[in-house]
């Protein structure tokens, strides 16, 4: 069977999520179709609107064959990393090709940027390291002036967060050196950053998130399936939709209590950041508030954020990334024949019940639900790693 790969994190599942899985079928084929998702939080360190359960559920009701998780290590962190963990999981469950949208819509620009850059590693981290020492860039400013230093001809926007995605697909495929090609649709209707929808029926997830913190979820109605709103209305009426507002007296109580040299063992504490980080605690009402007294030119918002949670989950930076795993969150009954076919031929840990698997492999995961169960409403998420069951569509 035939399958492609989907890196996601449907924070919600909306209609530009169906469209671009719809588009996946038709253009390479596929007789299955994989996502791997990230869980509790997300790659731009922000949590989840709802549970990883929930979303799994979303997808697979609309079409998706299989729902795998992406490990916390892999699905928080900055885009290379998060692409490398997620190519090497879908890698490991045979697809021949990952399917992306990209604000540039020509897989060959990708392959030609990867291409580009894979040859010249050692130059472009040299340029990278260059334009950080002189502590005016972000990362993400400092990877696109050192791509643009060695391909000045490249024909591809690498400021886009679509694209940049993409690229770093593209490029972890390369190093990895597996046999997946890459496929990807021009992103249409809704830009990824756009706050309110100016379509009838595609918005933004983050247009959609925007109405669903308001509790406007009627007017989200329009811009989701009707398989997805019936899951945002039955959690809305026991559950709040998690935010940073939910975690900001965490994060305050543990930055305005920890010593300079603790926060300093954190992972992504560097260059002195927990010396703004606790002085901006000490003033801010809000996460906003703390938003706006540490965003800088050198620290983006996506840099604060990660850096937040690996606060709020105590990940020390000499800890050892533990080993990527394979989790199954959900599946169609095609899905479970595709994994029964493919079973034993799968390189890495296959973890279908938590309860078995071995601890250090998802201590990170458990961690992680465990923080995200602190919000308000969110306190039944606890133990769910262990108590909730495969999501299995019967056909």
């Amino acid at each position: 069977m035939k399958a492609t790969g989907l890196i996601v994190e449907y924070n919600p599942f909306h209609n530009g999520h169906l469209l671009h899985l719809n588009e996946a079928k038709k253009q390479t084929g596929a007789e299955v179709i994989i996502a791997v998702m990230s869980g509790s939080f997300l790659q731009r360190g922000e949590p989840a609107l709802l549970p990883k359960w929930e979303r799994a559920k979303m997808a697979v009701d609309a079409g998706l064959d299989l729902v795998v998780e992406l490990p916390f290590h892999f699905a928080t962190q900055q885009a290379a990393i998060f692409a490398n963990g997620a190519v090497e999981i879908l890698a490991a469950l045979g697809v021949s090709s990952i399917f992306f949208g990209s604000e540039n819509g020509d897989a060959k620009s990708f392959s030609k940027a990867a291409s580009v850059i894979s040859g010249q590693n050692d130059a472009f981290k040299a340029a990278i390291r260059r334009y950080l020492d002189d502590k005016t860039h972000s990362y993400a400013t400092a990877w696109n002036l050192a791509i643009r230093e060695l391909a000045p001809d490249l024909a591809l926007d690498l400021t886009q967060p679509n694209n940049i995605l993409g690229f770093h697909y593209t490029l972890a495929a390369v190093s990895q050196q597996v046999p997946i090609t890459m496929a990807t649709m021009k992103r249409q209707n809704a830009a990824y950053h756009d706050h309110s929808p100016s379509h009838q029926s595609i918005a933004s997830a983050t247009a959609i998130r925007h109405m669903l913190l308001k509790d406007d979820l009627a007017a989200v109605s329009q811009y989701v399936p009707e398989t997805t709103f019936r899951i945002l209305q039955n959690y809305q009426q026991t559950h709040n939709f998690a935010s940073w507002h939910h975690f900001w007296p965490l994060l305050k109580y543990q930055l305005i209590t920890a010593s300079t040299e603790q926060l300093q063992q954190i992972r992504g504490i560097t260059e002195g950041i927990e010396n703004r980080l606790q002085k901006a605690a000490l003033h801010a009402d809000n996460f906003e508030d703390f938003l706006v007294q540490t965003v800088t030119k050198r620290y983006s918002k996506s840099r604060i954020h990660r850096t937040a949670l690996q606060i709020l989950m105590q990940q020390q930076e000499a800890e050892v990334p533990s080993q990527n795993y394979i989790r199954i969150l959900g599946m169609s009954a095609t899905g479970q024949r595709y994994l029964n076919h493919i079973k034993k031929e799968i390189p890495l840990p296959l973890v279908s019940t938590m309860s078995k698997a071995n601890p250090a492999l998802i201590q990170n995961d458990i961690r992680a639900t465990q923080l995200y169960s602190l919000a308000p409403t969110l306190s039944d998420q606890i133990q769910r790693d262990f108590q909730t069951p495969i999501y299995r569509k019967n056909p």
